[in-house]
This record gives C-alpha cells, structure tokens and sequence, in this order.
C-alpha cells in the first residue's frame, strides 16, 4: 500500500467515506482524521475502494478498521487480511516494532465481530476510555426535565452575574476572537502545571482548524460558536459533520474566570441550539475522571463502545 499523511486535499475522500458509512465514531471523522495526523502521526491508505489508517500511540503502530469508501461493510474481511498482510510486513521491516504484534485500535462492538471472524485467536480488550458520548441534540439543546435542574441552575446563574454576554456561530469573521481564548486558556493552564506538551500540540490543531475553516467548513461542515461577556471572548468550540446523523465536537474551551460562573454549561448548550444533525458526539473522556464526570452529568444517549484487538503472526 501506499501510505501518506491526511491533508486538506484528501478531505472530499474522507468526508464521503464517513457519510457513505453513517459514521458515529469520531476517529473516523474528515476533519479529525486531518487535524490529528501530526500530533499522532496518522496515515491513510486507498486501496481497492478501501480507506485504511494507521497512527502510533506511545511511538508504536496502531492500525484501525478499514472501511469502504462507498459505504457497507460487504467485503470487510477480506480488506482486513488484506490489512493483516500489510501491517505484518510493516512491523517486520522495522527493527523496533519486529516482536510487535498486529494491533487494531478502537474499533466499535460490530467492527470487533467481524475481526473475531477473521482472527479467531485475536485477543480483544474494552477501550473505555475512548467511548464516545452520544447525546441527543435536542437534549443538549433543551435540558429538559429533572435530570438537568443543575445544568439549568448552572445557566441561569452565569446569565445572571454575567449581563452583557450573547453567543456567535463561529465564521470567519470572528477566528481571531477564538484564538484569543486558546491562548489565554493555555497560558492559565501552564500557570498552575507544570506539563503542557500535549496541550501545546492541541493549540496548534486548534489554530491549523481556524486558519483553514473556510475549507473545513465547505467539505466537513466545520462550525462551531463564541461566547462573549462585555464584547470580551470568554469561550468558544469547534465542530464538524462527521455524518449525516452526527455532528462531531472537537474542542470547547471557556476561561477560568467564566468557567467558574457556568461558561462551558451555557456555550455547551447554546451551540447545541445551532446544531442541525440529530446526534452530537462529544468525543472520549481519555479515562480523566473529571473529564467522564462532566460527560456523564449530560446524560449521554449512549456511550459508543470502543475495543483493541490483539493479533499475533502465526
């Protein structure tokens, strides 16, 4: 095969794979696939109608589920022996990953089937940590009923202490409002921790997203929304299409003086007002215990479980 990094020119490929597929899984998505290839060093491969990925996790080869970009799963085991193939000989070729074995990462419950089929003697692991929250958008949007009293109360409160605030779609008019909180947001983050690479990295994603919205916004759908208190940018998130059903966020940050009055219950809520997919994803919660607290108190619709599959050479 022939691997290369995901660029902004392959994203009519993947967007059409993951609307031909219905995607609900993030990993799979257009826009992550090209935001996080330097950060994880992702690949792609086209081969025979098939989209393949491959990324490293801790400098080690990761490889994911292939999928075809027409849609449909008819086909699948052969791709992945195809698949099994290619990874050994690229395990092989390499000193350091010789004694590695084949591994597919985060795949969902129905992939894991059909890889059992193909691999009997595959070992396969929950992922939990890496379970995208499914939320219904009208959920999100209305916080409806008992169970969100408190995100109300939350709302409420900041609209109360914070008078002079509104809420903007995200456009090109106004990306340089949203750079200006991720700066701030990691330099308040930096303040109080000692490490921060990881978040370094993810600012520059962030700024790779805003410089090239207009593109992301034509294939992938990319929006997303700004929050301000007194004409001063507090908040802001960044999301896209991952298919016809699902709308994908994939940042969302609010400064700590506002963060602390409700910021991220209210921009939360109203970008979920603008969404117009059925689904929002909000991604993984990285196994962070306050990260999967703050997913949880939002009721998820379903939590997408995610395994690793462990394949041996024979």
């Amino acid at each position: 095969m022939i691997w290369k990094t995901p660029a902004l020119t392959d994203l009519e490929t993947l967007q059409k794979c993951a609307a031909t597929n219905g995607f609900f899984a993030n990993v799979y998505g257009a826009a992550n696939c090209v935001l996080y290839a330097k950060k994880f060093g992702a690949q792609i491969a086209l081969e025979g109608g098939w989209l393949f990925l491959r990324l490293y996790e801790d400098q080690k080869p990761r490889f994911f589920f292939p999928h075809k970009i027409d849609g449909g799963l008819e086909g699948a085991e052969e791709a992945l022996k195809l698949l099994e193939r290619e990874a050994q000989g690229f395990l092989e070729a390499d000193s350091r990953f010789e004694k590695e074995p084949f591994v597919l990462k985060n795949i969902t419950a129905a992939e894991k089937e059909i890889a059992a089929r193909v691999f009997p003697s595959a070992q396969f692991s929950a992922a939990r940590e890496s379970g995208d929250y499914i939320y219904r958008t009208e959920d999100l949007a209305g916080l409806a009923g008992k169970k969100y009293s408190k995100k109300r109360n939350h709302i409420k409160q900041f609209k109360a202490k914070r008078l002079g605030h509104r809420f903007e779609p995200l456009t090109s008019a106004n990306l340089q409002d949203a750079r200006l909180v991720e700066e701030k947001w990691l330099e308040e983050f930096l303040a109080a921790n000692a490490a921060g690479d990881d978040l370094k990295i993810e600012k520059e994603i962030i700024f790779f997203a805003l410089e090239n919205f207009e593109r992301f916004e034509k294939v992938c759908g990319m929006t997303g929304g700004l929050l301000y208190v007194d004409d001063t940018p507090a908040a802001f998130c960044v999301a896209s299409l991952l298919s016809a059903a699902v709308t994908d966020v994939h940042f969302e940050k609010c400064l700590s003086p506002y963060a602390r009055d409700g910021g991220y219950a209210v921009i939360n809520n109203e970008f979920s007002k603008s969404v117009k997919t059925e689904f929002i994803n909000r991604e993984e919660d990285l196994g962070i215990e306050g990260l999967r607290k703050a997913k949880l108190s939002y009721y998820p619709e379903e939590i997408l479980e995610k395994y690793n599959g462990t394949i041996h050479s024979a």
